[in-house]
């Protein structure tokens, strides 16, 4: 790569192909199309990067604490943006490979399903009709909305559901499932504008959820409970961690991951329903605890924490600065302007009607927070918000525990439901 100048061109970086025994290229610039192009150690490595970059930059920016921004999602933000820049410009392209963000979302649910135990669901059962009923809504909601400004600015009416719950609570997975569906019905374009609506919505809820919980904790004046800690752990032992118990534990949660496997297998044999692979996942986790308790087998939580939150920070910010955010800058305006019009449909909801069912406390404001999360991205949005919360007003075991878990479990079956339903509704056929 040069720079040119008046005396020529002048050596900035060499870049040197790498490669393995097999002739096989791991890192490679292309000067016909300026790309650059990352294997998986790379990328993962870049993102290790951005997780610190983020952090560092959350502790200097006192605003950022104040609104309980999540570290990875900042630091990944900023490469996406400046990459996005430069390709838009024709400058400089970067080709990742993310492979490994996948595994650490599977083994992150795997960890989140870990925490899901009978003694768990016996104390928060309260919660659950009203977090059943809050996701329904919702997704109600985000898609009848969605069809009706879409079709108002002129868009296929399939294109708002895509828009509105497909891209919002169902993420990128769900608009590539059901995008070449809508297509095949006339909805032209159903995939793209599906996955860059899914884009943008995953950066607005990662921004939106922990400043929404923040301002429901001040209105009210709400408070952590000081015995959350206890109940977090009830009555195990805590143990410190070393390497040996720390081996036995990422073995145990990569075993039980791909246990998951089969469940996920059986789970996509239901019609009509598109079930993400970290399903699986995170019902095998639950189902290992509350086997492992029956059987009075040594559980160490404070290790399976550990791993849940390395998978959590490396996957986020993998994801986040690996978007290509070109493609929401080339998208219509009316995609961008039915997403906006969705997006504070959704946090309204939340703030006036969500915080009520989840019945008004600091319990409530913290499952608001992973109601946005996963209202507009994924489950694993709903834990970075809820964390970032906790991590400056006090923990909420029920919130951190049962909610991603069991909201996640919901939406994952009304979403698909909905979206597969609607255009048979709307006589575009099943």
């Amino acid at each position: 790569i040069f720079f040119r100048n008046k005396k020529g061109k002048i050596p900035f970086l060499k870049l040197m192909c790498v490669s393995n025994n097999k002739g096989v290229i791991t890192m490679n610039f292309d000067p016909a199309t300026s790309t650059l192009t990352l294997d998986l150690l790379a990328t993962t490595g870049f993102g290790c990067v951005m997780v610190y970059l983020g952090k560092g930059i959350v502790r200097r920016v006192k605003a950022f604490q104040d609104w309980s921004l999540p570290a990875p999602v900042i630091g990944g933000l900023i490469v996406a943006l400046i990459l996005s820049f430069l390709k838009s410009r024709g400058i400089f392209t970067v080709q990742w490979t993310s492979t490994l963000s996948s595994h650490l979302m599977n083994l992150f649910f795997t960890c989140v399903g870990f925490g899901f135990s009978r003694t768990l669901l016996d104390r928060g059962k309260k919660f659950c009709a009203g977090i059943a009923l809050s996701v329904l809504l919702l997704v109600l909601l985000q898609g009848i909305l969605g069809i009706a400004v879409a079709s108002a600015l002129g868009m296929h009416p399939l294109m708002g559901i895509q828009i509105g719950t497909g891209a919002l609570a169902g993420g990128v997975g769900t608009t590539s499932a059901f995008g070449p569906v809508y297509e095949s019905m006339g909805a032209v374009g159903a995939t793209e504008i599906g996955v860059a609506a899914a884009t943008l919505g995953m950066i607005i809820g990662s921004l939106t959820g922990g400043p929404l919980a923040v301002l429901l904790i001040k209105r009210h004046n709400l408070k952590s409970d000081p015995n959350e800690s206890a109940f977090e752990e009830d009555s195990e032992s805590v143990f410190p961690l070393n390497a040996k118990t720390l081996l036995s534990s990422v073995c145990m949660i990569t075993i039980i991951a791909a246990c998951g496997i089969p469940i996920y297998l059986l789970l996509s044999q239901i019609p009509y329903i598109e079930m993400p692979y970290f399903i699986g996942c995170l019902f095998a986790g639950a189902i290992a605890r509350n086997v492992l308790e029956a059987l009075h087998v040594e559980i160490r939580p404070q290790e399976v924490e550990t791993i849940e939150h390395v998978s959590l920070d490396i996957f986020l910010a993998i994801t986040i600065m690996t978007m290509d955010l070109t493609k929401i800058a080339g998208s219509a305006g009316p995609m961008l302007a039915t997403l906006v019009i969705v997006s504070i449909a959704t946090l309204l909801f939340t703030y006036f009607i969500g915080f009520r069912m989840y019945k008004s406390d600091y319990n409530a404001a913290c499952m608001c927070a992973g109601l946005i999360g996963m209202g507009m991205g994924s489950g694993s949005n709903a834990v970075a918000n809820e964390r970032a919360v906790m991590e400056k007003y006090g923990y909420s075991h029920i919130a951190w525990i049962l909610y991603p878990a069991f909201s996640v479990l919901c939406v994952d079956i009304f979403n698909p439901l909905f979206m597969s339903f609607a255009p048979g509704l709307m006589g575009f056929g099943g």
